[in-house]
């Protein structure tokens, strides 16, 4: 019995909205050092993005991301500034 090869995967275009809020929570691996959880944070952040969630607040607390090192109210601050910068504009 043999296995077929993987799917090749398509890199996103780096100037995908969606692109970038993955990039910048990937930033944030040494506060948030389980990598399943930066996915879940970035995944609802982009929910905020595209209008499903009220906040990035509201995003954060749907991610709830156990391994955080540092408290919840300055990660929200920096999330909101790094989002910010990013320049998408709700």
């Amino acid at each position: 019995m043999t296995t077929k090869a993987p799917s090749s995967v398509k890199e996103a275009n780096p100037d995908e909205p969606v692109k970038k809020i993955y990039g910048m929570v990937e930033e944030f691996k040494d506060v948030i050092p389980v990598t399943n959880e930066r996915y879940r944070l970035a995944f609802n952040l982009n929910k905020f993005y595209s209008h499903e969630a009220a906040s990035i607040a509201e995003a954060l607390s749907n991610a709830n991301p156990e391994s955080c090192t540092i408290d919840r109210k300055t990660l929200l601050a920096q999330l909101t500034e790094k989002y910010e910068k990013l320049g998408l504009t709700k």
